[in-house]
C-alpha cells in the first residue's frame, strides 16, 4: 500500500490591535499554517482549509480524494481542537496483503490548533503598592512572562514597553520612572497570534523629599524655646509617603504623626534627623536613612539672670537708704539667645519694660522693685526684689550753749569757758557728718568749741545724712564777754595823810565799795577785812563797812574786794590805809 501525503495549505490571518493606556506599538502579522515538529507530528491551523489527496507511489500522481459529501469534504475542516483522525477500518499486512492480526485501525493524526497561547505576566522583586486604581512599584522591578499552548506550542512571546515590540526570552528589568504599559502577547507555530494583553502601572524610584518647620517662639531659626514645636511636611510625587520618621540625638527612630515638642530635651545643643518612606519603600536619605536630613538647634531652657545696681547716694543700715538722687540701674546676661526684655513694677504699679537708669518715687518711707527679664525666645526669669528706704529729708542741727550763759534782749552773752556743742537728729539714714564755721570762716568737721576771742561772733552751721541730703545752713550768734566787772573803793572823807606809805584815815570814815561791768552787769560783791571770811557786800545776813563805824580803831588795816558779773567773770582788789590821828 502506497503511503498517503497530506498536503496542506496555510492561509495568513490578521489580528487587530489591543490598545490599552498607552497605544500599541504596531503588532506583527502571523500567518495560518502547517507546523511539523521534530518528531514529524503535524499541526495545522484550525481554521485553514484541508484538501485531501493520495498517490500510490511516493513520488507518484496525486489524486484528489473525493468525499460523498462534497459541500463538507472538499474542502475538509477539522472540528476537533487537538488530534483528528483520517483512519482505515482494519490494518492490511503490506507484506501478505491481509488483514493484520491482530485487528486494529490503520489511522493518521493531524493535530487541529485554533487556539491561542496564553500569557501571564509576573512582576517580581518590587515592593507593589495600589492606590486609587493605580499600581505603583519600587526599586528593581523586573517582569516575567509565562506563555502555555495545548497543542503546537508557544513560537514566540514578544512584549513593548516605551517602544516596539521585542522578543522575550527571561525577566526584564524596569528600570524606567513614571507611568508605563506593558504589552505583551504570544504566537503558536501554526500562526495563532493572542490578543495583546496590557498592563498599566507606575514605576516609583524616587524617595520622598521632606521639609521641617520650626513652629512657635524661637531667634534666627535655630535657637528654639521649650515650647516650641517641630513640624514635619512630606511630600512624593508618585506612590504618596507612607510614613515619616524622626530622632533626636542619635536615638530611635519614631513614627512622625503630628508637630514634635521639644520640651522634653535638655537645654543645649541637638540634632533633628528626618525622613520619609513612601508606599514603594523608596526612603529619604538611602537605605535605613543613613543619609536623612538633619537640622541642629539650640534648645534654649535657660532664662536670663538679671541684676540690679542702686548708684549715687545710698546707705546700708536697718535699711537700704537711698535719697531723691539716687538711681536703679538694671541689666541682665542670657547664655544664648540673648535677651529680650527687663520689666520693673515699682511698689506693685504697672509694669514697664526698662529702657535706662530711673529714680524711685520721692515719697519718705520703704519702696520696693521687683524686677524680671525674658530672653529672644521667651524664657522668663523669676522676679527679683530691690528693697529701699527714700530718704529725702537733711538733717536738723542745733545748736547748745552750755552755761556760763546770759541772756539780755536779743543777745546771748557766753564766756570762752563756755562750750559749743552742735546736736543733729536724722531718724533715718543717719548723720554722716556735721560742719560749722565762724564768722564766715571756711566749713569745718564739727567738734566741740568755744569762742576765746571777746566780742561779737556768728555762726554757721549744718548737717549732712549718709545720702548725702544737705541740710540749709543755720546760723547763730553770741556775745563772748571775758571781762570782769570794774571794783570801786572809795572813802567817806580824804585821807588825812599818809603812814608808812599807806593813806590815813580818820577814824570815822566810812568806806564804800561798787562794781561796774560793761556787758552783763554785777551779780554779786565779797569783801574781807584782814584776811576774815569773805562776806557778801550789802548781804541781809552781815553789816558791810559802809553801815557801821569799823574803822574805830587806830590801825592798818586791809580789804579785800572782789566782784562778779552775771557770767561769772571775777575780778579783785585789795586796799590797804590806816585808821588813826598820827600821820608821818
Amino acid at each position: 500500500m502506497k503511503k498517503l501525503s497530506l498536503l496542506l495549505t496555510a492561509v495568513t490571518a490578521f489580528f487587530a490591535l489591543n490598545v490599552s493606556g498607552q497605544s500599541e506599538p504596531s503588532k506583527p502579522s502571523y500567518e495560518k499554517q502547517v507546523y511539523l515538529d521534530s518528531e514529524g507530528d503535524i499541526f495545522v491551523q484550525k481554521q485553514m482549509p484541508m484538501y485531501l489527496k493520495f498517490s500510490t507511489e511516493p513520488n507518484g500522481t496525486n489524486y484528489d480524494l473525493k468525499g460523498k459529501k462534497p459541500e463538507y469534504s472538499e474542502p475538509m475542516y477539522l472540528d476537533t481542537e487537538g488530534p483528528n483522525y483520517i483512519r482505515s477500518k482494519w490494518a492490511v499486512d503490506p507484506k501478505t496483503g491481509k488483514t493484520a492480526q491482530p485487528q486494529q485501525e490503520v489511522l493518521y493524526e493531524v493535530n487541529a490548533d485554533g487556539l491561542a497561547p496564553v500569557t501571564s505576566l509576573k512582576f517580581e522583586n518590587a515592593p507593589k503598592y495600589r492606590s486609587g486604581g493605580t499600581t505603583y512599584f519600587g526599586k528593581n522591578l523586573s517582569f516575567g512572562l509565562t506563555a502555555r499552548d495545548a497543542v503546537s506550542g508557544v513560537k514566540v512571546t514578544q512584549y513593548a514597553l516605551g517602544g516596539g515590540y521585542s522578543d522575550y526570552s527571561t525577566n526584564v528589568s524596569v528600570n524606567k520612572e513614571g507611568a508605563q504599559t506593558l504589552y505583551y502577547y504570544s504566537a503558536d507555530f501554526v500562526g495563532n497570534s493572542e490578543n495583546t494583553k496590557s498592563s498599566n502601572f507606575t514605576v516609583d524610584l524616587t524617595a520622598p523629599k521632606t521639609n521641617y518647620e520650626v513652629v512657635g517662639i524661637n531667634k534666627d531659626g535655630t535657637i528654639l524655646a521649650p515650647s516650641a514645636k517641630l513640624k514635619l511636611t512630606s511630600t512624593d510625587n508618585l506612590s504618596g509617603v507612607r510614613t515619616t520618621y524622626y530622632k533626636f540625638d542619635g536615638g530611635s527612630s519614631k513614627g512622625y504623626y503630628g508637630q514634635v515638642s521639644t520640651a522634653g530635651l535638655s537645654d543645649g545643643e541637638h540634632v533633628f534627623t528626618y525622613y520619609a518612606v513612601d508606599n514603594v519603600k523608596n526612603m529619604e536619605g538611602g537605605e535605613g536613612g543613613v543619609s536623612a536630613k538633619t537640622f541642629k538647634f539650640y534648645l534654649d531652657k535657660i532664662p536670663p539672670v538679671p541684676t540690679h545696681e542702686v548708684k549715687g547716694d545710698q546707705h546700708k543700715g536697718r535699711y537700704h537708704y537711698i535719697s531723691p538722687r539716687t538711681t536703679i540701674a538694671l541689666a541682665a546676661t542670657d547664655n544664648k539667645a540673648g535677651v529680650k526684655n527687663i520689666y520693673y513694677r515699682i511698689d506693685g504699679g504697672e509694669r514697664n519694660v526698662y529702657g535706662s537708669e530711673f529714680k524711685m518715687t520721692n515719697v519718705r518711707g520703704v519702696h520696693n522693685v521687683k524686677y524680671d527679664a525674658n530672653d529672644l525666645v521667651e524664657n522668663l526669669s523669676s522676679n527679683k526684689w530691690i528693697n529701699v528706704f527714700m530718704d529725702n529729708e537733711a538733717p536738723e542741727t542745733g545748736i547748745i550753749y552750755a552755761n556760763p550763759q546770759f541772756m539780755d534782749r536779743d543777745t546771748l552773752f557766753i564766756t570762752s569757758r563756755s562750750n559749743i556743742s552742735l546736736k543733729t537728729r536724722d531718724d533715718a539714714s543717719g548723720v554722716k557728718s556735721v560742719e560749722y564755721n565762724i564768722d564766715g570762716g571756711a566749713f569745718k568737721a564739727y567738734s566741740q568749741f568755744t569762742l576765746p576771742s571777746e566780742g561779737y561772733h556768728s555762726m554757721q552751721f549744718r548737717s549732712t545724712d549718709n545720702v548725702n541730703n544737705k541740710e540749709s545752713e543755720k546760723s547763730s550768734s553770741c556775745y563772748i564777754d571775758n571781762s570782769p566787772p570794774e571794783i570801786f573803793i572809795k572813802f567817806s572823807i580824804e585821807s588825812i595823810g599818809t603812814k608808812k606809805g599807806l593813806p590815813l584815815y580818820p577814824n570815822y570814815t566810812r568806806m564804800y565799795v561798787a562794781a561796774t561791768d560793761k556787758k552783763v552787769g554785777t551779780e554779786k560783791i565779797y569783801y574781807s577785812m584782814d584776811d576774815a571770811a569773805m562776806a557778801l557786800y550789802s548781804s541781809p545776813q552781815t553789816l558791810d563797812a559802809s553801815e557801821m563805824s569799823r574803822f574805830r580803831k587806830n590801825k592798818k588795816y586791809s580789804v579785800k574786794v572782789m566782784a562778779s558779773d552775771k557770767l561769772g567773770n571775777q575780778s579783785e582788789k585789795t586796799i590797804e590805809f590806816y585808821v588813826g590821828k598820827d600821820s608821818e
